[in-house]
């Protein structure tokens, strides 16, 4: 096996893999913003799954609305683009595109460490509208909405940007293991 060549990135860039990773973000961050619609029909059918399977039985999604029946009545809440991960996600989009354009970081890195974040926003956002769905099911819609939605669901929202800031950097700041360590004393030649 030949070491790669000084100065040579440690990670090989297998010719389109980057550009097309690229095209495909800016693609995707396209759609969520002229269709934002989706983003929200697609959260809010999520969450009225994630009810049911919690306990509010009757949750069910219309539009990007989840309506159940709670203390009082009927209920629910409106899942709004500013309540879905596409404000959270903007920075991790923009900073990766940005990482790939310069080639900082090897695609399959950079896409795991954008999955990762994605992964991580979209659990504790769905856990933030499960939250406050519970409340409304237990204590009516008034009460439980007033309870949730401004304290419990900043403080579980910024538990997971945390978390997926976290897990983003980890992957993005590790090193490449032994592989690294071996190429780095390449050429290295004892002398006595």
């Amino acid at each position: 096996m030949t070491a790669p060549a000084p100065g040579a990135p440690s990670h090989p860039d297998a010719g389109l893999v980057r550009p097309l990773l690229v095209a495909l973000t800016v693609l995707a961050t396209l759609t969520l913003f002229l269709d934002p619609g989706a983003v929200q029909r697609a959260e809010a059918a999520t969450s009225a799954v994630l009810a049911r399977l919690a306990g509010v039985g009757s949750a069910h999604r219309i539009g990007d609305q989840v309506v159940f029946a709670t203390a009082d009545g009927l209920g629910g809440y409106d899942v709004s683009l500013g309540c879905t991960v596409a404000f959270l996600l903007l920075p991790y989009v923009v900073v990766t595109l940005g990482l790939l354009s310069i080639g900082r970081v090897s695609p399959l890195r950079a896409a795991t460490a954008l999955t990762a974040a994605l992964v991580t926003v979209v659990t504790f956002n769905q856990l933030r509208l499960l939250a406050i769905a519970a409340a409304m099911h237990a204590w009516g819609p008034r009460t439980g909405y007033s309870r949730t939605h401004v304290l419990v669901g900043t403080v579980i929202s910024t538990i997971g940007m945390v978390a997926a800031g976290a897990a983003y950097l980890a992957i993005l700041l590790r090193g490449e293991g032994p592989r690294s360590r071996r190429a780095s004393h390449v050429g290295t030649v004892a002398r006595g």
